[in-house]
């Protein structure tokens, strides 16, 4: 969690303090979404990592292709 995260989060813990009640299903939402968004931002930098491999493989291939045509 950044610092913003922690900031805001504090901010909520105040704001119940204040309400005078807590709304625990509110934090277990937040905690949730933002496994979903660590989750999402290493699925993203997989793919990104795995597309660029394949990209380059191909690249291989397909000079070694245009070699072996040249021959």
């Amino acid at each position: 969690m950044n610092t913003s995260e922690s900031k805001i989060r504090d901010l909520l813990e105040k704001l119940f303090q204040d309400a005078g009640y807590t709304v625990p299903e509110l934090l277990e939402y937040i905690e949730k979404l933002e496994r979903e968004r660590d989750q999402t931002a290493l699925l993203i930098r997989k793919m990104k990592l795995d597309s660029v491999r394949k990209a380059s493989t191909e690249a291989g291939m397909n000079s070694r292709l245009k070699e072996a045509l040249r021959e």
